[in-house]
């Protein structure tokens, strides 16, 4: 019972952190403008510091209005004005110069080519470069929150580049591999249980995309990442699921990319301002084999991410392997052999 407990506080608190923490975290902010400002008036603060601190706050604030615009304003702008205005308009013209015994032929044909043709010559290279630009912006908001909270990242004074690229190039991997995991539950017959657990695989995906951020400057590997994930499970359950309710509302997967790309930034910043890494495991008491009067706490971990690690192993040691010819065979010495007979 007190496990549930437990369990079911956590789910709570990572759904609060998950819509609050962004607004904590600009709170934040401006209390901190604001101190800055009043110890300038009073002469009290070290001007390089302020002048370094704010920079940053500008920056932060510039990306995060350059995501909103690119995902949020032009992006989704240019899909609903094909489909609302453009699809509409052609539509109208089409029904006036076509004869309306061929007026299925618009929308067996004329729509699907028209918008095969905006979406490759138009909307997929804006997607594209959008997906680009998100990445860098995500890391550029993510690396100043996080040194404003804890200080400079640790990343690079635990592991060298060559490291941390082969973590990023796994962990991309295995998150790749995870989502088609997620939706191959859209597969299972029953329609209430692959719905729950295509949202409980996006959930864990999305505070994994998250935490990220900050779990890698803190010099975590992904292995480390992961266990500390399955672990905490109710509460990264709860972050984001928040997340995942409102892309399933979303429809089609461009709208859904725009809207994730629109919100990511709030929720990484949420994730840096929570103090998720002090959260201690989920336990539970398992009855001692040896002892069955006693009990003994076990972690309660939910091994969602093991499959698509394994998976990931193979491909990694399927394309690193070397030949299956030992090196020792073939620098063996060839031996030749005499045969000395004897002559009478």
């Amino acid at each position: 019972m007190a496990t549930l407990k437990v369990c079911l506080v956590q789910f709570l608190n990572g759904f609060k952190d998950s819509l609050y923490g962004f607004i904590k975290f600009i709170q934040k902010q401006k209390k901190l403008t604001t101190t800055l400002t009043s110890q300038e008036a009073n002469k009290k603060s070290n001007k390089p510091n302020k002048d370094n601190i704010l920079k940053q706050n500008d920056k932060l604030y510039k990306r995060l209005f350059q995501s909103c615009i690119l995902n949020g304003i032009f992006l989704f702008s240019c899909i609903c004005t094909f489909n609302y205005v453009l699809i509409p308009v052609l539509n109208a013209i089409a029904f006036k110069v076509i004869n309306v015994s061929n007026h299925d032929l618009i929308h067996n044909y004329l729509n699907p080519t028209i918008q095969i043709i905006f979406s490759s010559v138009w909307i997929l290279p804006v997607f594209l470069l959008s997906k680009i630009f998100n990445v860098l912006c995500h890391q550029e908001i993510a690396d100043i929150s996080y040194e404003q909270k804890y200080g400079k990242p640790k990343i690079f004074e635990t592991f060298s580049i060559s490291q941390v690229i082969a973590d990023a190039f796994f962990s991309c991997t295995m998150e790749l591999i995870f989502l088609i995991q997620s939706s191959c539950m859209g597969l299972i017959p029953a329609t209430w249980l692959n719905t729950l657990l295509c949202h409980v695989h996006t959930s864990f995906l999305y505070s994994l995309y998250a935490f990220e951020y900050k779990l890698c400057n803190m010099s975590w590997d992904i292995r480390k990442r992961i266990h500390h994930i399955e672990s905490r499970w109710p509460y990264y359950l709860g972050f984001g699921m928040s997340m995942s309710l409102i892309l399933s509302f979303a429809g089609s997967y461009i709208y859904s990319a725009t809207l994730f790309g629109f919100i990511f930034p709030a929720f990484i910043l949420s994730a840096i301002e929570s103090d998720s890494e002090k959260l201690q495991p989920v336990m539970y008491l398992k009855r001692d084999l040896n002892s069955p009067s006693e009990f003994k706490p076990q972690q309660l971990t939910i091994p969602l991410f093991n499959l698509s690690i394994y998976i990931t192993d193979l491909l990694f040691k399927f394309f690193t392997s070397k030949p299956n010819k030992k090196v020792s065979e073939v620098n063996k010495p060839v031996q030749q052999t005499f045969t000395i007979r004897k002559t009478n």
